[in-house]
């Protein structure tokens, strides 16, 4: 009970212990890799798809050298006061590479699967989710399931 001077009576102010009997949340499911792989593959095939399928290996091989530009590197350095990384650049153009004989169809789950791999072991690591849950089913439109065809 807290005491408010303007108050003509002493009356609780803020919680009590009456009133904060608030239900416990429910437990946070256990986020392991193959399930956040799972988590990611459809989300994934949408990305890959508005992107308009695997990039090519030469575009991958451009954006491994760019990311060894004077601006780039300088960009990091300023940043961060580190040179940027690029061998995840170069892992990309290698993997490009080594798909280079596989039908299209299967390059372009290969390189999903990859993908959804890759966010997989970034969201294991510290992330926004230990404090924030991810959204499911964000590419679901719900204006158009809301409404209704004319005839």
């Amino acid at each position: 009970m807290v005491w408010n001077p303007f108050a003509s009576t002493s009356q609780p102010v803020g919680p009590t212990a009456s009133t904060s009997t608030l239900p416990a949340p429910p437990p946070k499911p256990e986020r392991t890799f193959e399930s956040l792989v799972e988590e990611e593959l459809p989300i994934q095939r949408a990305s890959v798809a508005m992107e308009g399928g695997m990039p090519t290996c030469l575009t991958l091989f451009d954006n491994f050298f760019l990311c060894y530009s004077l601006t780039s590197q300088g960009k990091s350095i300023y940043r961060f006061g580190t040179p940027r990384d690029c061998s995840p650049k170069f892992e990309d153009f290698k993997f490009c590479m080594s798909i280079k004989s596989v039908p299209p169809e299967q390059k372009d789950e290969l390189w999903i699967k990859r993908r959804a791999e890759w966010w997989a072991r970034r969201r294991l690591g510290k992330s926004s989710e230990d404090v924030w849950d991810a959204r499911i089913n964000v590419y679901q439109d719900t204006a158009k399931e809301a409404v209704a065809p004319a005839n």
